[in-house]
């Protein structure tokens, strides 16, 4: 059921989720975000009206990133959003370390997650903030039409146990750990379906549109949250 139809994140972890990671942090007008897979702008728009702290949002599609920028500008908040289309593993973020980082959904692929628990160390000022959301499995009996579509179970989506495991190992403190409800996948999806409209920029392309419809298809079709969840933790580093 849709509960917000003007949801605008581009995945199930959205307004509250960003906004609940802020919180956590103690964000404030001098307080800097690092805002990793920033997508359209969503979340960095949020964080930059709610707190008027410093932003540097990074996402290295450069359709989302223009988007990203459009939506700050309009919204009055450019001049407390950077966005970049940079690799963020290619740029020395330990010399200006940050009071939270955010990983948006869909920035955690299989390649970066390793990278992304190391770097944060060196990313973050002590006893500092991160949270992250990502896609997870649930269960162990997942259909192999599923597993195509959200990824291989052993390789690609990971488990909840794993990315405790993968805290841990960072040596941080899990502060909070939960799933996205269900209103927030059909939200997301949603606002998905009147994405499919463009005619140009990253969802406009003929590949991304029936990628999504068919994903689209499939979650409803095949009841796709006995098998899926959306992660989102919150987490501090401990020194």
């Amino acid at each position: 059921m849709i509960t917000d139809p003007n949801y605008n994140f581009i995945s199930p972890a959205g307004r509250e989720y960003a906004i609940a990671a802020a919180r956590f942090a103690a964000v404030n007008p001098s307080s800097r975000i690092l805002n990793l897979g920033c997508g359209s702008g969503a979340g960095a728009f949020t964080l930059a009206k709610e707190f008027r702290c410093r932003i540097l949002a990074v996402d290295t599609r450069q359709g989302l990133a223009l988007e990203a920028r459009t939506l700050c500008e309009k919204e009055g908040v450019s001049h407390l959003v950077t966005v970049d289309t940079q690799d963020p593993f290619d740029t020395n973020h330990a010399e200006d370390p940050f009071d939270l980082i955010i990983a948006e959904g869909g920035f955690l692929k299989p390649t970066l997650r390793k990278t992304f628990f190391e770097k944060l160390p060196q990313w973050l000022r002590p006893r500092s903030w991160v949270a992250f959301a990502d896609k997870i499995y649930t269960t162990e009996q997942v259909p192999s039409s599923v597993q195509l579509t959200y990824g291989e179970i052993k390789k690609q989506t990971l488990t909840e146990e794993a990315y405790r495991e993968m805290i841990r190992s960072a040596d941080l403190d899990l502060q909070y750990i939960g799933l996205a409800p269900p209103s927030n996948w059909d939200n997301y999806y949603g606002h998905m379906a009147k994405r499919m409209a463009d005619s140009d920029g990253y969802f406009g392309t003929g590949t991304m549109k029936n990628a999504m419809n068919n994903e689209i298809n499939l979650f409803y079709r095949m009841d796709c949250l006995k098998y899926l969840g959306y992660l989102f933790c919150i987490c501090r580093r401990k020194s």
